[in-house]
């Protein structure tokens, strides 16, 4: 389903004043050290199977043999090449829309749930940043928990449109 195919739950006397997503490459990325890892670990495990298999089949060692490796090839895939597959297939489900009156986050992977915050509700945003113009906001609301929108492009053209003139709205530490 693209952003086009999905339509927003928009009150009447509702405009949209801003949309977005975020960045393919930074949201797929944005673990790349755990990913880097995980690969190097699922590497190394499905060595470690592939001689247990040997030993089982050659030798007639136990079935035991590839029982650890198998559990620990599985785990290491899910962490490494798994988590950047999953990813970049769920950054097809991520969309951004602020209006006039609410923020609204479409962010599950199964189904179509919109999440909306109140823009009379925002109190503080904190950012945690990518590289020169990408960075996730971590965005808090009263009465509800904080949402986070990752790896959004020129994000100050966001928090400008988002945040009020007035000096409670600042924002906090980085994430």
């Amino acid at each position: 389903m693209s952003h086009k195919d999905f339509q927003w739950p928009l009150e009447d006397d509702e405009s949209i004043v801003w949309q977005g997503r975020p960045a393919p490459r930074c949201y797929t990325f944005r673990h790349w050290l755990q990913a880097t890892i995980g690969t190097i670990l699922f590497l190394a495990c499905s060595f470690w199977l592939m001689v247990g298999v040997q030993l089982v089949r050659s030798e007639g060692h136990s079935q035991w043999l590839i029982l650890a490796p198998s559990l620990l090839v599985i785990g290491a895939f899910i962490v490494g090449p798994g988590q950047l597959i999953v990813s970049r297939w769920r950054w097809g489900k991520i969309f951004y829309l602020l209006t006039d009156q609410r923020l609204l986050v479409k962010n599950k992977l199964f189904g179509i749930k919109v999440l909306s915050f109140k823009r009379n509700d925002f109190k503080q945003f904190k950012r945690k940043e990518y590289g020169r113009n990408l960075l996730s906001l971590r965005l808090s609301f009263k009465g509800s928990s904080p949402v986070v929108l990752e790896c959004l492009e020129h994000a100050d053209n966001f928090i400008h449109l988002l945040v009020d003139q007035d000096e409670e709205n600042q924002p906090e530490e980085s994430i």
